[in-house]
């Protein structure tokens, strides 16, 4: 794996809102030309360049000039994009262009941005094995637009990645870093379902605008925004996770969509301002928007301003399990309900129904162990590897019959706990990992949503311990597994630093326990993180919310990326088996090896490692 010194390029943004706070996109879909679609090398023949007289030149020249003045326009490759340059720098003194050129004459894959009077190459960083088969060079730098002390502080915030780059992690640790307002996604790539799952988690984790732009022969440009709701009518919406265009088939379009980057400014101050009650605010100043809840980053969350979430230390424990076949189980099952947790203070050991919450739990348990027993033992002997119950969902009363199923199955567990005991100042979100005959460990939650301690319908909060500590469980030779608990999960920093914290390799499995409303969204995040990482995730969910899964970077047959998921109101306990030792056998295979079997070629960070080291990330944020 290469290790590259690359640097940030800061330069002045000449995008502004208009006097209402939008910008203009112009999103173009151009055609590439030829014929894509289940030929793997037209992607990479496309991409070479035309000459100079080319009537695809001439076309992709008057395109341009169609384009509008204080204006954002995106397009993918055009086959003529690569003899405009001179077009373009005289467009750039009044409007901003982002076009895909490809591969230029000194084998780099470029990206043309047109802004503010000049013309910008940027190369890309991170390489595809179709950019490997046509020896391109790999970029170093990537170019970040912003107001600065001498220029219109109005201006919008804003970067552009090229394809791959929008698969590797540390690229996007600091484009999180940088808190900009629209990420704009250059692609020329068929893998079109998978960069919308990347787009529906960065709009809730970035809290920003994402504008994928594709060929027409593969389509699936679109634009992504974190509103759940446009509109005040009953019906008004928009799709899951914000996506406010999108075109998923084949075909040639422009069209202009309006950014509101005063709407996004706003709840991003009240966000920081009011926390949770931020969209009640939203409401009351007559917007037509309704936000999704962002990350930390951008939330008060009573107890600590808006910020990255403090991280003390990342503790490695030894552990020794099933690391080539393990069988995991997922149990979405139904909770004790809302009223038990509201009249206990989510300790629910303490309600009256809790005795038949357990004996309903121990049923579960021995239905599974029969079926485990049925099937026989796995390739390290025991019955199941991996058990994963929902958030705030055990009573802790309950933890010594996990530990006896542990035993006797040869099992991790990991569960979410109802509150320790000790009142209201000793609450704190934690789930507990046990292992056959072993000391218990316990994961505090280090980030609080707002379900979190919770009092009444006013929205008050108890007081909350939090945790500072993220926990791996590795063997010896560093494969392991991490666990985060429901709105962990909302931030990228966390989940990179679970991975990747002093390891230059991420973990085979991440377990996520949940218990949320909006397992839609969680489900593109895990989606996202399964490919970005190359790893599997395990999320379980209460059956009221669903959403439960098993996600990795797979194309087996049937969905991909999904080995098994449970349906909102379903009630199961799942099981699957992940073959680890396919899974770091691909990790370890030239892209060009995995055009055919189960995995999916690999992300960026398989290929090289950016701007690791946290000094980096954080003089790059200062900026």
């Amino acid at each position: 794996m290469n290790d590259l010194s690359e640097g940030i390029c800061n330069r002045p943004s000449s995008l502004v809102p208009d006097q209402n706070g939008v910008l203009v996109l112009r999103l173009i879909q151009p055609a590439a030309g030829q014929s894509l679609v289940g030929r793997r090398l037209a992607l990479s023949e496309a991409q070479e360049p035309v000459q100079p007289t080319s009537p695809q030149v001439e076309a992709c020249k008057l395109l341009l000039q169609a384009t509008r003045p204080n204006a954002l326009t995106v397009m993918s490759f055009h086959p003529g994009l690569s003899g405009c340059e001179e077009v373009l720098e005289k467009l750039a003194l009044d409007r901003t262009i982002v076009g895909l050129m490809g591969v230029d004459s000194v084998r780099h894959n470029s990206t043309l941005l047109a802004t503010s009077g000049t013309l910008i190459r940027q190369e890309k960083i991170s390489l595809s094995s179709d950019d490997e088969d046509l020896q391109v060079k790999r970029g170093r730098e990537l170019n970040m637009f912003g107001p600065t002390a001498e220029h219109n502080q109005d201006a919008v915030s804003w970067a552009v990645l090229n394809c791959h780059d929008y698969t590797h992690v540390d690229i996007l640790r600091v484009i999180q870093a940088r808190r900009i307002e629209v990420l704009v996604v250059v692609t020329y790539n068929s893998a079109t379902r998978l960069y919308w799952q990347y787009a529906v988690s960065d709009v809730h984790r970035l809290f920003c605008y994402v504008v994928i732009a594709n060929v027409a022969e593969l389509g699936g440009s679109g634009v992504f925004a974190p509103f759940r709701r446009i509109g005040q009518e009953r019906n008004a919406q928009i799709g899951s996770g914000g996506q406010v265009f999108g075109a998923r088939g084949a075909g040639e379009f422009q069209v202009n969509i309006s950014l509101n980057i005063g709407e996004l400014r706003s709840m991003r101050r009240e966000f920081a301002e009011y926390g949770f009650k931020a969209p009640a605010i939203v409401s009351t100043r007559g917007s037509i928007y309704t936000p999704m809840v962002p990350s930390e980053h951008y939330m008060d969350t009573f107890d600590r301003k808006s910020g990255p979430p403090p991280l003390g230390s990342v503790t490695d424990v030894p552990n020794d399990w099933n690391l080539t076949k393990p069988r995991v189980a997922i149990a979405q099952l139904n909770d004790i309900g809302l009223e038990a947790y509201i009249q206990t203070r989510y300790r629910i050991r303490q309600h009256e129904s809790c005795s038949e919450f357990e004996y309903m739990l121990s049923v579960k348990l021995l239905e599974l162990e029969a079926r485990c027993r049925q099937v026989g033992v796995t390739e390290s002997k025991t019955l199941l590897d991996l058990l994963v119950f929902p958030e705030v969902f055990i009573p802790r009363s309950f933890a010594p019959t996990l530990q006896g199923f542990s035993n006797r199955m040869g099992a991790i567990i990991v569960a979410g706990l109802d509150y320790p005991d000790g009142g209201e100042d000793m609450n704190a979100n934690e789930c507990i990992v046990i292992r056959p005959y072993q000391k218990p460990v316990e994961y505090r939650k280090i980030t609080r949503s707002q379900y979190d301690a919770h009092r009444n319908n006013d929205g008050d909060r108890m007081p909350m311990r939090r945790g500072q500590n993220l926990v791996r469980f590795v063997n010896t030779e560093g494969r392991g597994f991490g666990v985060l608990i429901c709105y962990d999960l909302s931030h990228f920093d966390l989940l990179w630093n679970l991975n990747l914290f002093k390891r230059e390799t991420p973990l085979d499995l991440i377990v996520v326990v949940a218990h949320n409303p909006f397992g839609d969204l969680y489900r593109s995040c895990c989606i996202a993180d399964a490919h970005r990482f190359y790893q599997y995730v395990v999320m379980c969910n209460v059956s009221r919310y669903g959403g439960s899964g098993v996600f990795g970077p797979i194309r087996t047959p049937g969905a991909r990326q999904v080995l098994l998921e449970a349906g909102k109101g379903v009630e199961t306990l799942a099981v699957t088996e992940l073959d680890l030792g396919k899974l770091n056998a691909a990790r370890r295979t030239e892209d060009k090896g995995l055009h055919r079997g189960d995995f999916m070629r690999r992300p960026g960070v398989f290929k090289t490692r950016w701007l690791r080291d946290d000094k980096s990330v954080a003089e790059t944020a200062a900026r």
